[in-house]
């Protein structure tokens, strides 16, 4: 699977999602796009997957018809050390949701 970090997503977080294939936004000169221009992007140029950062984006973008999972990393804080802990239910959201969808993933309550 091809996931694409947006911009708001530590490139650090990469090697984290463990089985995929990870590049970030401005490894592939996309980082100037934003919201609807990015996922169009991002479907052309192959991507299965976007993660993002950003808690609105699932309010603002319609995936009616499209072919790419959009993941959103819904932390505290989006430093490393608060999205890092998300990568493994991160990777299984991914393998699991269908194409066309919003998924969140959250820190677990204690």
């Amino acid at each position: 699977m091809r996931v694409l970090l947006d911009n708001n997503v530590n490139q650090r977080l990469a090697p984290l999602l463990v089985g995929l294939q990870v590049v970030h936004v401005r490894a592939v000169g996309l980082d100037k796009l934003q919201n609807g221009e990015l996922i169009s992007a991002a479907e052309t140029m192959g991507f299965d997957a976007l993660v993002t950062c950003d808690k609105n984006m699932s309010y603002q973008q319609n995936l009616t018809d499209r072919k790419i999972r959009i993941l959103v990393l819904n932390s505290l804080r989006i430093t490393l050390a608060h999205i890092a802990p998300l990568a493994p239910d991160a990777v299984e959201a991914l393998k699991n949701s269908p194409e066309g969808s919003f998924t969140i993933v959250q820190p677990k309550e204690p």
